[in-house]
């Protein structure tokens, strides 16, 4: 009776076939890297400007074939087994022909790693063409999401650059005096130089913008519309400003919240602000 651990059934034979093929096709980049060698030697003796009829009249190669089969000897050559000692293997020794030139698209340095972790030794070459694929698509993301945060973060140092320029203008214009009485009277001495057309001082007028004497009439209708259009502004940017935030939440979500509270103090100064706007000094006379 035959031992039951040297029978031959379909599955042993089938087993062993797969491990033949696999053998085979690391024989082919084996041998495809043996052949590049070559060809690198021979093009290096070849003279200038024969090297294509050199190859087709010599070994029957297109010179794409030619530098292909050159370039898997420069990435694979020197890590690829040699022979000389099979105790010493590489990530890239599990290679097929196939799969090798796939990888050829990948940097050196990443190469290996990338083996390591997508298990190539048993992939096939559709499975191997979609991780390359997959692994494209999530470099491109990662590489959008950097050229974003640093155009949120360009964006959001404009924005205190802002609120630490209004904090500046907003502690010049406080008023300095304490004694009512004073305040009273710059505020008088600053109508009345405002009355005979000059302009008032910013020490004589705080918490103003020094606004020139209006002469025209009209001016009511320039400076409704202007109002109307610093609104729209303002709502066009607080949209952008919420955009921003959005996105800067899904990549850094502890400096999207920093940028928040800097941005709601603004928003709370200007609320503030408008809400006492103007002083109690007269910026500007008409007139007729």
């Amino acid at each position: 009776m035959d031992n039951p651990a040297t029978e031959r059934t379909p599955l042993v034979i089938a087993a062993e076939i797969k491990m033949i093929t696999c053998q085979t096709k690391k024989i082919v980049l084996a041998s495809a890297i043996e052949i590049g060698r070559h060809l690198q030697e021979a093009k290096d003796l070849v003279k200038h400007g024969e090297w294509g009829k050199w190859l087709a009249e010599s070994v029957s190669y297109s010179q794409k074939t030619a530098e292909r089969l050159i370039k898997l000897y420069e990435e694979y050559g020197p890590k690829f087994l040699d022979g000389s000692d099979r105790s010493k293997s590489t990530p890239v020794s599990i290679l097929t022909y196939t799969q090798a030139l796939l990888l050829l698209g990948l940097p050196a340095e990443e190469r290996e790693e990338f083996i390591v972790h997508n298990d190539i030794g048993s992939m096939t070459k559709q499975e191997l063409q979609q991780a390359l694929k997959d692994r494209d698509q999530a470099n491109q993301a990662k590489e959008k999401a950097l050229q974003e945060n640093q155009l949120l973060k360009k964006g959001l140092e404009t924005i205190d650059s802002t609120i630490s320029e209004l904090k500046k203008e907003h502690a010049k214009g406080l008023p300095r005096p304490t004694n009512p009485e004073n305040v009273k009277a710059e505020a008088q001495s600053a109508n009345d130089a405002s009355s005979a057309g000059d302009a008032p001082s910013a020490t004589a007028a705080p918490f103003t913008h020094n606004l020139k004497t209006e002469r025209n009439p009209d001016a009511h209708i320039k400076y409704a519309e202007k109002c109307d259009a610093c609104c729209k502004t303002i709502a066009d940017t607080f949209f952008d400003l919420t955009t921003a935030l959005t996105n800067l939440a899904h990549i850094d979500p502890e400096l999207k919240e920093e940028k928040r509270k800097e941005a709601n103090k603004l928003i709370e100064y200007m609320a503030e602000t408008i809400k006492m706007w103007p002083p109690p000094k007269k910026p500007l006379s008409v007139n007729s």
